[in-house]
């Protein structure tokens, strides 16, 4: 089966201390260094990425630098924690809180792709599924993307995504595939889970389409208020 690539067949480049004025961070350290893509896993780094290592919910991402590294990581964005264990003169933007910054860098990086087409997030406890599904039919696949928790499509081609809503840098790079293959909308789902954890930051929904609220993953949130 064919699949769609998932980061733009042009690849970007920015310094990074160009990415840390983005942010307003003044804790750059290292030799410079040029930025083709970021990501958040170790797993998935690409050669010439930034490495966010963040505060995750059992172990700090920084443990993970050595295997980033190895696979082609250029820099890292960490914290306070993080700062000290990265290696000398290795490339380093030092910021309070990681994640909530990264999708700010992801737009400014692929140059801010969702402002080229339409898109709508549609969030919900149930429905949401069918109803990105729905509009993409609706809408005619060879000129829509859809993303959410069976998988993505670009123009009807299907493209690696793990989550429902992808994290920021995995997003944003799918959306710069979808201005390189023209489409006209991407109709996302749009998960409790990744409101809360910033993953639709840095850039604005055209449309919002709220379904409705159930009392489901009150193990990761507080309350149903929350």
């Amino acid at each position: 089966m064919q699949h769609m690539r998932t980061r733009p067949a042009t690849m970007p480049h920015m310094k990074l201390s160009e990415l840390a004025a983005v942010i307003g961070a003044d804790q750059v350290s290292g030799p410079q260094a040029k930025i083709s893509g970021l990501t958040l896993s170790s797993s998935r780094v690409h050669l010439g990425d930034l490495f966010i290592a963040a505060p995750g919910q059992s172990q700090h991402g920084i443990r993970f630098l050595g295997d980033a590294i190895s696979r082609g990581a250029k820099a890292v964005l960490t914290d306070a924690v993080g700062a000290p264990q990265v290696p000398e003169d290795f490339p380093l933007i030092e910021v309070p809180n990681p994640r909530a910054v990264v999708a700010r860098l992801a737009a400014a990086l692929y140059d801010h792709p969702s402002d080229d087409f339409l898109t709508i997030g549609i969030t919900g406890t149930q429905g949401k599924t069918t109803s990105t599904h729905i509009a993409e039919a609706a809408f005619g696949a060879q000129r829509s993307a859809v993303i959410g928790t069976i998988g993505a499509r670009v123009g009807g081609v299907e493209a690696e995504s793990a989550l429902t809503t992808p994290e920021a840098p995995e997003l944003q790079a799918l959306f710069a595939v979808m201005r390189e293959e023209e489409v006209e909308a991407c109709f996302m789902e749009v998960s409790s889970h990744a409101l809360v954890q910033g993953r639709v930051d840095g850039f604005t929904f055209d449309v919002a389409v709220f379904l409705n609220l159930g009392r489901d993953h009150l193990d990761f949130h507080r309350d149903v208020d929350d």
